[in-house]
């Protein structure tokens, strides 16, 4: 996938950065209301799913406890096998014909019979793969014919709801979260609900920027790892930024991104040689945003206070989608980071007379972030090379 880097150009900004930014953005409370009536029939709907996929999820983790046993031929499970089921009466057959096969071949060692004792656990090994295989397609179907519930259900995972209108939607509603918002606030549990609108923004969350780790296959075979990540959250606004390599195919890249990614890399000390792959260090931006808050057309991410900002990127609100986008950066950018420069996530709006409003602002937390970035930079310039030739190999 190709990056874009947006060259920003801003008017003057006219809304002085003061403590209204501090303030609920304008549109808050409709978008909050919104989104606490909606989310009543979504999770409702989920919770449908969920009483579906429960059963799937009790029983593979039972399964899963057959093959760790079988694994470690561990028949202190027997006893608690259940003759009813076909699968564990195969194990416990198993594990009563294995343990006769191993007290002969203790009295008398025959490789025939070792053979045929070898054959059984594979055979057991295999019906109990097959049985978690069997589950996990039948809850990936489930899933996937109700796609479009839980992309919509997407808003409300996590979300703060403010309990008067989540009551008003309930009606006489059972889902888990009608009971959950009936109960006294002390004994709510899995949700958190407010009082209204504005409180939402009061719940803010800054974390320190995570320790890098090396690029490496991560759980579904795609690569992984080699960023740090700086997070931000007030109140359903979740941010995160990402200091993180930039890759794309060398058949992707034009010869001017390649000449600038190579003068960025030279001015960091940075050495990488891979024959397929260009890379330089960028930024990826994540935002909890499909629909505009105060009245904003666009988003920037920058160093510096949203009157006097240095653009690190500038893009498009109200897609009606999730943001997330990453960019190649600067080497002048790349050691602002490393020395801590705040790093802010601002939404701006146009007024008749175009000229640039500040409709709200968050920032991330600095704490961890030289270090973080300084450590990633480090990897980047000694070791990533090496990783990314030996995870990639390249092409004959």
């Amino acid at each position: 996938m190709r990056t874009v880097l947006i060259a920003a150009t801003l008017s003057t900004l006219a809304t002085p950065v003061t403590a209204q930014l501090d303030a609920p953005p304008s549109g808050l409370a409709e978008v909050e209301l919104r989104r606490s009536r909606t989310c009543v029939g979504v999770l409702g709907r989920v919770d449908q799913v969920n009483g579906r996929l429960d059963p799937l999820a009790l029983r593979m983790r039972r399964v899963a406890a057959l093959a760790e046993a079988v694994s470690l031929e561990d028949n202190g499970i027997v006893s608690s096998l259940d003759a009813t089921d076909a699968l564990e009466r195969q194990v416990r057959d198993w594990f009563t014909s294995d343990a006769t096969l191993a007290q002969r071949l203790v009295a008398q060692p025959d490789p025939a019979m070792q053979a045929a004792r070898t054959a059984g656990r594979e055979v057991i090994k295999a019906a109990v793969t097959t049985a978690m295989e069997e589950i996990q397609a039948e809850a990936n179907g489930i899933i996937e014919e109700n796609r479009d519930l839980l992309d919509a259900a997407a808003p409300c995972d996590g979300a703060i709801f403010v309990r008067s209108e989540v009551l008003a939607a309930c009606e006489d509603g059972s889902a888990l979260i009608c009971e959950q918002a009936r109960l006294p606030a002390s004994e709510v549990s899995g949700f958190r609900f407010v009082d209204t609108p504005d409180n939402i923004w009061q719940i803010q969350e800054f974390r320190p920027w995570t320790a890098p780790t090396p690029l490496g296959p991560g759980p579904t075979g795609q690569l992984d790892g080699g960023r740090t990540v700086g997070f931000v959250r007030a109140g359903n606004v979740v941010v995160s930024v990402a200091f993180t390599p930039v890759l794309r195919d060398v058949e992707e890249t034009t010869p001017e991104e390649l000449a600038t990614w190579r003068a960025t890399n030279d001015s960091l000390g940075i050495t990488f040689s891979h024959p397929a792959i260009a890379f330089v260090p960028g930024l990826g931006v994540r935002a909890a945003l499909p629909e505009a808050l105060g009245g904003e057309d666009r988003y920037m991410l920058h160093f510096g206070s949203p009157d006097a900002p240095h653009v690190l990127w500038l893009g498009e609100a109200g897609t009606g989608a999730p943001l997330q986008v990453t960019n190649p950066l600067s080497a002048a950018d790349v050691r602002r980071l490393q020395t801590g420069d705040p790093v802010v996530f601002t939404a701006l709006r146009t007024d008749e007379s175009g000229v640039d409003q500040i409709a709200w602002a968050i920032a991330l937390s600095e704490v961890n972030q030289a270090p973080a970035t300084q450590t990633l930079l480090g990897y980047m310039a000694s070791q990533l090379s090496i990783d990314l030739n030996t995870l990639l190999t390249p092409r004959g």
